[in-house]
């Protein structure tokens, strides 16, 4: 166990989270860790790993986001995913943008065992100000799916997004984002709420409460995950 935290610590540390300035030319970022164990009447250990990236030149914004969590409880897997996603926006102007994105994902407890998803669409905020940010977007593309009882199923999307965020004080801030990527066989809504309060310097505390919902599940599977999670963050 001790050898499997200190790989995930260095791997958060190493990479990096989307900040909310980026400057132009120079990489930006946060990472994430959280770690959970009990002991006694049970044996629960729960981790949760985050880091993202972003860099931006010229009119380009390049995000780069891995997460990953894995549960345990009482020695039996009861979670375990891993998402990775690029994405890539261009600046028409300083409201409008075109994007594009590719994400894979693994989490055989939600009845998949691979599913990649490509969208291109087009972003525009809503709302800039000093302390608030809406942003939202609309896109069309591509899902395939590969299931845990060995089907596949390929189809074509519909993305809607929104993006919130509230700078409540120098040390605290709230987002929400929301998004519903619609398809002939599955309906995919994810909720994802964060707070975050500022420890020192770059270290942060986060609470973030995950909400993911798909309509079409296999036999035995539900429809709705919800993940609750409480890590430290470093921002550079």
């Amino acid at each position: 166990m001790k050898r499997v935290m200190a790989a995930l610590l260095l791997l958060a540390l190493g990479g990096g989270a989307l900040a909310a300035d980026v400057v132009e030319g120079v990489w930006s970022g946060e990472a994430e860790l959280g770690y959970v164990q009990t002991s006694g009447n049970t044996e629960t250990t729960t981790i949760n790993v985050r880091a993202a990236a972003a860099l931006r030149h010229a009119a380009w914004l390049h995000d780069f986001e891995f997460t990953g969590l894995r549960a345990t409880d009482g020695g039996v897997t009861t979670a375990d995913s891993v998402s990775l996603l690029y994405r890539a926006e261009y600046n028409l102007s300083d409201i409008d943008a075109l994007f594009g994105s590719l994400r894979g994902e693994d989490n055989r407890f939600a009845g998949f065992d691979r599913r990649y998803t490509e969208v291109l669409g087009y972003r525009r905020s809503v709302i800039r100000t000093d302390s608030h940010t809406l942003k939202l977007e609309a896109g069309i593309g591509a899902r395939q799916t590969r299931n845990v009882d060995g089907t596949r199923t390929s189809e074509g999307i519909l993305r809607a997004a929104m993006d919130y965020a509230w700078q409540i004080t120098e040390s605290s801030s709230f987002k929400q984002a929301i998004s519903m990527e619609n398809g002939s066989d599955n309906r995919v809504t994810e909720s994802v709420t964060e707070l975050k309060l500022k420890i020192n310097g770059n270290l942060s505390m986060k609470t973030t409460l995950t909400v993911k919902n798909n309509s079409t599940v296999p036999p035995g599977v539900r429809n709705t995950d919800v993940q609750t999670a409480v890590t430290l963050v470093y921002d550079f």
